[in-house]
């Protein structure tokens, strides 16, 4: 009986222990997995250009030019980037750093798209004659 009881008591202690380890591992970069929440990229809208402000307030930072690209978390704007010049802010009291990584991506991959397209040439249809 006795021995019987310590396997189970090992058991237990072993699954214990890994739960705490995967707890572990799943917050060790500062992004708590279990709780994760998915991160929207879009272009902000006119209404929006107050939260655009408080971001930049917020990063005490001076306001972005043009149109800017939002990063929202769970319906609140985290971050935001300028199309322009691909400058970012961010609200300094959340986790920002995955959302910042994503707009900066985002941002590089649109500014590589229009380096490498050139200057837009009209296409003329050739007829035989």
């Amino acid at each position: 009986m006795n021995s019987t009881l310590n396997s189970l008591v090992s058991q237990q202690r072993t699954a214990d222990l890994r739960s705490q380890a995967q707890r572990w591992r799943n917050k060790a970069d500062g992004f708590d997995r279990e709780h994760q929440s998915a991160i929207e990229l879009r272009l902000a809208r006119v209404d929006e250009d107050s939260d655009v402000r408080r971001l930049a307030q917020l990063d005490d930072a001076p306001e972005l030019e043009g149109p800017a690209m939002l990063a929202v978390v769970d319906g609140e704007v985290v971050a935001a980037m300028s199309m322009s010049d691909l400058r970012v802010v961010a609200n300094p009291f959340v986790r920002t750093q995955h959302a910042v990584k994503l707009l900066q991506l985002r941002g590089a991959h649109v500014s590589d798209r229009r380096e490498r397209r050139g200057p837009r040439r009209l296409l003329r249809p050739r007829f035989a004659a």
